[in-house]
């Protein structure tokens, strides 16, 4: 699991600086095992998807922004609410399959095992943002916490997957 981290780090360092892309297919090759072709792939999988990612979420919150808007109005027009709504969910379904799509095509890239690693790592720091967020701190309480540079480079990884 550490080799998983210190591999995870080390690809999120390199996606951090300008001109990245190389440096992470290589990481990718090496760490996991994989051909230049696969990590080029799996980088790509990513990448290629998230303008639409990005527009179909900030499609979701104008839908949201219009609803709250909408719904000021004591007289509010229901079939413009329940446009609205359709329009908000037909956005979220788009987030949804796009989401599905990359993890399938990683996952099918890479291999269950590995993939299952990596989304392990990931669920690890979501559950410690959880704590914290219940703590209302980040305090370190006991000896499963993430250490500070862990999380930022799970951080990275939970980006690059968009989660």
């Amino acid at each position: 699991m550490k080799r998983i981290i210190v591999f995870l780090g080390m690809l999120a360092a390199a996606a951090s600086a300008a001109g990245a892309q190389e440096e992470i297919q290589a990481q990718l090759a090496r760490r996991l095992g994989l051909t230049d072709q696969q990590a080029e792939r799996f980088v790509a999988i990513y990448a290629d998807t998230a303008t639409d990612l990005a527009k179909a979420r900030a499609e979701i919150n104008v839908q949201k922004a219009l609803l709250a808007k909408l719904l000021l109005d004591a007289d509010a027009n229901e079939r413009d609410v329940e446009r609205i709504l359709r329009q908000a969910m037909d956005a979220e379904v788009q987030v949804r399959m796009i989401q599905i799509r990359r993890e399938l095509a990683a996952r099918k890239l890479i291999g269950d095992r590995r993939w299952l690693q990596v989304r392990e790592l990931v669920r690890r720091l979501m559950a410690q943002k959880a704590r914290e967020a219940a703590r209302g701190d980040r305090q370190a309480g006991d000896t499963t916490e993430l250490d500070a540079r862990e999380r930022a480079l799970l951080q990275e990884l939970a980006d690059l997957l968009g989660e």
